[in-house]
């Protein structure tokens, strides 16, 4: 049976409004320097203490921006300045101010907004940085068959991240690769929870519960893949299989059809379709789609299989109408 599986934090720093530290300030009159310090969510951050250094003469500048997180700093003499920008719960924001030009008049410069990450943010990055080395190891294991070292890369993330639906996904999968189909379903169902709208978990699970005897499980889980993503020809081909045994018909036809609009050439699709249509009777349509099912397989098996079928269904049909209806 076929089953085919199928996830950038902005760092910055805050600011705040104005108080010129220093006295002897009022000498220098060359750069009028304005700015706004956000969070994450671009909203603005006040009391963030702005700081500047001018390490060539150890001359230093701060402020705290206001409550709409503005910051200026009016006649700052010419220099290139060590920039920080600091407050409790976000992380120390650092920049370079290059102001080494001398100016006769007053030069105006805008900074663009500093964005402060909140400690809370940088640490999940750190976790998510930790999870995605983790989460591509068990995925290169997986393409390599290393269904075991798989298992011990996620499960690595998942003692860290016990949630998280991406290491889940790939134990699931590594459980499938070893037959362990109801190990399996545990983390899969686990994923269907926590990423409702992700395919490939409810896919997984119809595998599994169609190794385990399960239908009814098996076509619903198929069923709600092919509603998130409805031209999975494999997702069709597996619930079209569950319906034609249960001698659903009209309905296996149906998603045998479905399947076949994404993958018209699909042998297997076309076989069913064919059989389905032996089943309603419908032989010379039964004929079409086997006969191009035959043209299209590769496997020397089922064109075998296909010849005999084809070679039955022409001898029934000789002599009959059209839909293997008696000729007048």
């Amino acid at each position: 049976m076929r089953y085919p599986t199928r996830r950038a934090v902005v760092l910055a720093t805050v600011l705040a409004t104005v108080t010129l530290a220093s006295s002897g300030l009022a000498q220098y009159r060359e750069y009028y320097v304005r700015g706004r310090v956000v969070d994450a969510q671009k909203k603005p951050v006040s009391d963030v203490e702005v700081s500047l250094l001018d390490p060539a003469t150890s001359r230093r500048f701060q402020m705290k921006t206001d409550a709409k997180g503005e910051f200026k700093f009016a006649g700052l003499p010419h220099a290139n300045y060590e920039v920080t920008f600091a407050r409790e719960g976000f992380v120390t924001g650092k920049d370079t101010w290059k102001f080494d030009a001398p100016q006769e008049r007053m030069q105006k410069v805008d900074v663009p907004d500093v964005v402060l990450t909140s400690q809370s943010q940088a640490q999940e990055v750190q976790r998510f940085q930790g999870t995605k080395a983790g989460v591509e190891e068990a995925a290169a294991k997986l393409q390599k068959g290393d269904f075991d070292g798989a298992i011990s890369a996620v499960q690595k993330v998942l003692e860290k991240s016990p949630q998280e639906p991406n290491a889940l996904f790939y134990l699931g999968l590594a459980y499938v690769g070893k037959k362990m189909y109801a190990e399996a379903v545990v983390p899969l169902t686990r994923v269907t929870e926590l990423s409702p709208a992700f395919p490939g978990a409810h896919f997984e699970l119809g595998v599994c519960y169609r190794q385990l005897h399960d239908a009814g499980k098996a076509l619903a889980a198929f069923e709600k893949s092919l509603e998130i993503d409805p031209k999975n020809a494999d997702g069709a081909y597996n619930a079209g299989l569950i319906l034609f045994e249960q001698n659903r018909i009209d309905e296996a036809l149906a998603r045998f059809d479905q399947g076949l609009a994404s993958k018209p050439q699909d042998p297997d699709l076309l076989e069913m379709a064919g059989r389905c249509y032996i089943h309603e009777g419908k032989l010379d349509l039964a004929l079409q789609s086997l006969e191009k099912a035959r043209t299209a397989s590769a496997d020397a098996d089922k064109a075998a299989f296909l010849d005999q079928l084809i070679a039955k269904l022409r001898a029934q049909t000789k002599g009959t109408g059209p839909a293997g209806l008696p000729n007048p």
